[in-house]
């Protein structure tokens, strides 16, 4: 099958290592040398770089069976161009969606210009973190060279549209994400921004640290809403292009004094707690309610992006199925082993029904399909166990 990906998001970087590591090809599309640039070199996968028009991008998906339109949730004329291409080259469109942040006590706009139109009825100084396509909206907020303090990618043609607009140099801020909480809070001060405005781009796009920093720093934030698209989630994409299951690899690591992190602590979380601390863990337990196991400690509260720092492991087992996700989306970004109880498709690693005696240690997984055999063998394990024990 002929693939061909819109890329230049995170997104579309993660499914081309999983086609790669599945030793499948395709061709991802980029439209410039830094979206190039910041793409790894994968087995597999044909990078192509340039904009092209409907009809040029109609032109190269001939004879192309299946594409994914994986570009960034506010490219709306690019999604509409790449549709129109794959009707005129009769080839399958699916759109890959990024899944939503829940953002509280922000102002909802929709659009850039909306978000200008309200801040020319405010007062000071502004960090606008909404790229530089649409920068060229907020000259309508008054003295807005003195008050906004845009930050754009580290590319010449970024810089080009801000100096055009009349930004001064000290405004312009120049940077390539992922952002940290502290790093956003050390900008909002740098700053002196009383308003930070940004958009709904996930977790992936960073959203939480910067919801995060804005509160620290007792700033608003402005938030232009996504257009409504249809589509499918990252993991539906994986297990359309991945159908087949392969087996889970056992690893066996020594946790001693390792630094784990369960989220949520009702009947999973708090079984999972109790034995990461049998095998050694040092662990925290972070969730609003619920009793965790002697030996752990305990966090009464909601969960915070920097409870990830310095976790070796982490659990996301909470009854919250977007928080979930999102704490998933941060593991998969700062690379620390996660497994999610309520998606198996949002796991690097899985939790294993363990069962120990005889001096032996046995980790269970199945593929996701049967439960109830999983936990039936794992039964018949323990009594084996059990039985060599008493010899």
């Amino acid at each position: 099958m002929k693939r061909v990906i819109f890329a230049g998001t995170s997104e579309g970087r993660t499914l081309c290592e999983q086609l790669s590591k599945a030793r499948l090809c395709a061709t991802v599309c980029v439209a410039t040398e830094y979206g190039k640039a910041v793409l790894p070199e994968m087995p597999g996968i044909t990078v192509h770089t340039g904009r092209m028009t409907a009809d040029e991008m109609a032109a190269f998906l001939q004879d192309t069976e299946l594409v994914i339109d994986a570009t960034h949730p506010y490219a709306v004329e690019v999604s509409q161009n790449i549709r129109q291409a794959c009707r005129t080259a009769e080839c399958q469109y699916i759109r890959l969606l990024r899944p939503k942040t829940q953002a509280e006590g922000v102002i909802h706009v929709s659009s850039a210009a909306e978000a200008a139109e309200y801040l020319a009825d405010t007062e000071g100084a502004v960090l606008l973190t909404v790229g530089s396509k649409e920068l060229h909206c907020f000259t309508a907020v008054p003295d807005y060279a003195e008050r906004l303090w845009p930050r754009v990618l580290p590319a010449e043609a970024s810089l080009e549209i801000c100096k055009m607009l009349g930004f001064p140099a000290a405004h312009i801020v120049m940077m390539q994400g992922p952002f940290s909480e502290e790093l956003n809070t050390a900008l909002l001060h740098t700053c002196g921004a009383k308003w930070l405005v940004t958009k709904d781009t996930g977790t992936a796009g960073g959203l939480p640290e910067k919801l995060a920093a804005a509160k620290a720093c007792g700033c608003k934030v402005i938030l232009i809403d996504r257009p409504q698209e249809d589509g499918m989630t990252p993991d539906e994409v994986r297990d359309l292009l991945l159908p087949q299951k392969r087996p889970r690899f056992p690893l066996f690591v020594d946790l001693t004094g390792k630094r784990c992190l369960v989220v949520g602590c009702g009947t999973i979380g708090a079984h999972r707690a109790e034995v990461l601390l049998r095998y050694g863990a040092d662990v925290t337990v972070v969730a609003p309610k619920g009793e965790a196991p002697v030996g752990a400690k305990l966090l009464r509260r909601v969960f915070q992006p920097d409870d990830l720092d310095g976790m070796f492991l982490v659990t996301a087992a909470t009854d919250d199925r977007d928080l979930n996700h999102s704490i998933y989306e941060l593991c998969a970004v700062k690379n620390i082993f996660i497994s999610t109880a309520d998606n198996r498709n949002e796991c690097t690693f899985f939790f294993p029904a363990v069962r120990t005696g005889a001096g032996l240690s046995v980790g269970l997984v199945s593929d996701g399909s049967d439960h109830k055999k999983t936990a039936r063998i794992a039964r018949t394990i323990e009594a084996v166990l059990q039985e060599e024990n008493n010899r």
